[in-house]
């Protein structure tokens, strides 16, 4: 029975165009690499003012957020295990982002500024 369903899951699985395989690309790895990027940029500025990096940063986590939008509504994103993604994943994911990604720069800015 279970095999049955794995041989079915995969036979309705549809290739993805490759802007949908980007997306999931860039919001799963590409993204998360450039946003610790510009973290440690923003720790190697050692400034107690916003910069250039901090406004790159915010621009970055939009972009993961809309890109993960993206994926879900257009592109018809799927969860890990391969089951389709609704509206309730990507709040999630959001609200994830949003709550790691502002302990980060907080964490970064601290550092650049209490830091040695």
């Amino acid at each position: 029975m279970e095999e049955k369903m794995e041989e079915k899951k995969y036979e309705d699985h549809k290739y993805d165009p490759p802007a949908g395989c980007f997306l999931r690309i860039f919001w799963m790895m590409i993204g998360n690499v450039i946003l610790v990027s510009c973290a440690y940029g923003i720790v190697q500025h050692r400034s107690s003012v916003l910069s250039v990096a901090d406004a790159f940063y915010w621009a970055i986590v939009g972009s993961l957020v809309a890109a993960r939008y993206i994926d879900i509504r257009y592109q018809h994103g799927t969860t890990a295990d391969g089951d389709p993604a609704t509206m309730a994943h990507w709040r999630r994911y959001a609200t994830v982002v949003g709550v790691v990604s502002t302990g980060l720069w907080l964490g970064a800015h601290a550092i650049a500024y209490y830091g040695t």
